[in-house]
């Protein structure tokens, strides 16, 4: 298992990235939360978890489930004029592992994953609002 010693800092997506830290907030190793605080409203921080579930062995399980999980909620006036979570954007990735993949296997549906979220067609639709035709 990979120990927590610190922040996750991943880049933001603006034109000129800024580094972003989300210090742990929970972990476990079968849930780990980590949190960005820099908005000092509690309500308005950013948060990403990895969730990492194994096959318990049981007959109605045959895969491992592994999730990346990510969200933004903005903070702003509400049309009421109160102050709060306008919205909040969400992405999940979950890697459904079955039993019998292989090391190699399992690097590459990852690699897919990472690979294809950075793809500039893929880019253009998830992102830019930029259907594919």
């Amino acid at each position: 298992m990979s120990q927590v010693t610190g922040a996750i800092t991943l880049a933001d997506g603006q034109a000129t990235p800024a580094n972003i830290a989300f210090n742990p907030e929970a972990i476990t190793p079968a849930l780990s939360t980590f949190v960005d605080r820099s908005s000092g409203i509690s309500m308005s921080y950013r948060r990403l978890s990895v969730r990492w579930e194994p096959n318990k062995g049981t007959t109605g399980s045959r895969y491992s489930r592994n999730q990346f999980n990510v969200s933004y909620p903005v903070y702003g006036v509400l049309p009421s004029g109160a102050s709060g979570v306008k919205y909040t954007l969400r992405a999940n990735v979950t890697l459904d592992l079955p039993d019998g993949c292989t090391d190699a296997e399992r690097k590459d549906i990852y690699a897919f994953a990472k690979n294809g979220l950075a793809n500039a067609l893929v880019t253009g639709a998830l992102r830019d609002y930029d259907p594919m035709y």
